[in-house]
């Protein structure tokens, strides 16, 4: 006895109920319909792993990059933040600066928002001494040209 081909198991089961034999231009129609289903579904499968690699490579880079813009200080910090915010359309500016203060450390953070308040409660004084100075020049000035 002879081994079945799978062309030839896939006739049998296209055995009509009034025992009509498919001719073989009909067994390759159903062949080739079998062909095109497996092809397609051969293709659905490389989509969805080709779409998983590339998805775990864009994570991948993202996390890259998120790890260098914290080891990087706040010019990296800056420069990617500046860059995110353009893509996003926002203003690059603020962006960059707030890339800049989020790769600065917890203690660095403080020590700033501590420069800043200081800043603002030495701000009346400043501007006092800052007038100060402009009448002393003005002073020194017009006595040199007056001599």
């Amino acid at each position: 006895m002879r081994p079945t081909t799978a062309l030839e198991i896939d006739a049998e089961r296209h055995v009509s109920t009034n025992g009509h034999r498919p001719s073989d231009a009909e067994r390759r129609a159903a062949a080739l319909a079998d062909l095109k289903d497996s092809l397609k579904e051969l293709l659905r499968s490389a989509l969805r792993a080709t779409t998983g690699i590339a998805l775990d490579q864009v994570e991948g880079l993202a996390a890259t990059l998120g790890r260098a813009a914290a080891a990087g200080g706040p010019a990296v910090g800056g420069l990617l933040g500046g860059v995110r915010a353009g893509m996003q359309g926002g203003n690059p500016v603020w962006g960059a600066f707030k890339g800049a203060i989020g790769a600065l450390s917890p203690g660095m953070r403080a020590a700033l928002v501590g420069i800043l308040v200081l800043a603002i409660l030495l701000l009346p004084i400043t501007v006092v001494l800052l007038l100060v100075a402009l009448i002393v020049l003005v002073i020194v000035a017009a006595t040199k040209s007056s001599s």
